[in-house]
């Protein structure tokens, strides 16, 4: 890894761990419990950036296609109940145990991925969910502050999660769609529900209620929040284009560790039992052995593409796609053969 790389690795992963925080903070902090219409600010948010890069050519977007745009109702569908499956989840929910109920993610995927594409994951990748799932269970027995409502709330965004990156991985090859354009079309179709949420339950009246006695700090944080939305995003998607999708997921997982280990400590709302903290340790430990059996795994695929066998007449003649996750941010990325504009294909200028 180069420095460049290195740099917005640390970028991704700091950004990661700060967008968890910045959300916790207005829910926690100024006491905002309205997690509808922070998601509507978060959309809005990213579709006028996408528009305004789009503008200054910063990034390409795909011509608009409305056969595309039917095709990805269900995907958007999903991404609209992760984002609000989330933020009401981490209303609710304290950081820590929250990254451990996320990280149930992860065995909803090879689930999913079994009973719908046939996809069976290696055994030791399989033992370290296994633990890692473990860790959560352990851990929410001894949670002196357990919640079933947040509970369900954040296991149902791990599998709506779970749901996207499958469907993803079985539309993005097909439609050929890169990030920026895929980003466009969910918060398009998010839209029009998020705002019909918003006045449904009663938030409009609310948020209008509340808003003003506020102070300037809260609306600053609330700016920060929608804008973190699209910078993690963008983040994500950096990482992957400029080192390769094992590092953005190990550093995905280092700073589930570390989020955790914040959110500790940063709001006062964990009463910690050596149940709970049982739990925690056994679940980073198992976040940690997944990440390893990953890097051995793509060590290995490496080894084998790179064999004498393999290298002759094997340079990639069409675009291959890479989908790579980290908790709720999934990212598409393009190679192609050998003298293709690799950025041009996956939305840069």
């Amino acid at each position: 890894m180069n420095y460049r790389g290195l740099v917005i690795a640390c970028f991704y992963g700091g950004m990661s761990v700060a967008s968890v925080f910045i959300n916790k903070a207005i829910f926690h902090v100024y006491h905002f419990n309205h997690p509808y219409t922070l998601v509507l600010g978060q959309t809005c948010f990213t579709l006028v950036l996408l528009l305004v890069m789009r503008r200054f050519r910063v990034i390409r977007l795909a011509p608009f296609q409305f056969y595309v745009f039917q095709r990805v109702f269900l995907l958007s569908f999903a991404f609209l109940l992760k984002l609000l499956l989330d933020m009401s989840a981490l209303a609710r929910v304290n950081i820590p145990m929250y990254g451990v109920l996320k990280s149930s993610t992860t065995p909803f995927v090879l689930l999913l991925d079994y009973f719908l594409r046939s996809k069976k994951a290696s055994t030791r990748i399989q033992l370290a969910v296994y633990l890692t799932t473990a860790g959560g269970f352990i851990a929410g027995l001894g949670d002196l502050t357990f919640d079933l409502p947040g509970y369900i709330l954040a296991l149902s965004s791990a599998l709506a999660t779970a749901a996207y990156v499958v469907i993803v991985g079985k539309l993005g090859e097909e439609l050929q769609l890169d990030s920026f354009t895929l980003l466009l079309y969910n918060n398009f179709w998010s839209l029009p529900f998020s705002i019909l949420l918003v006045a449904w339950n009663g938030e409009l009246v609310a948020v209008r209620e509340v808003l003003h006695p506020k102070t300037f700090m809260f609306l600053f944080y609330f700016v920060l929040s929608c804008a973190s939305a699209f910078i993690l995003n963008l983040a994500t998607y950096l990482c992957t284009l400029v080192n390769d999708s094992l590092t953005t997921s190990i550093v995905g997982r280092t700073k589930s560790i570390l989020q955790g280990l914040g959110g500790l400590f940063a709001f006062g709302d964990v009463l910690l039992s050596p149940t709970n903290l049982l739990g925690l340790l056994v679940n980073s430990c198992g976040i940690g052995w997944y990440a390893y059996e990953k890097f051995l795994e793509a060590k290995r695929k490496a080894m084998y593409l790179g064999s004498p066998a393999r290298l002759k007449g094997s340079r990639p003649t069409t675009d291959t796609m890479t989908i790579t996750r980290d908790g709720s941010q999934v990212s598409l990325i393009y190679t192609g053969k050998e003298g293709d504009d690799r950025d041009s294909r996956n939305g840069l200028v």
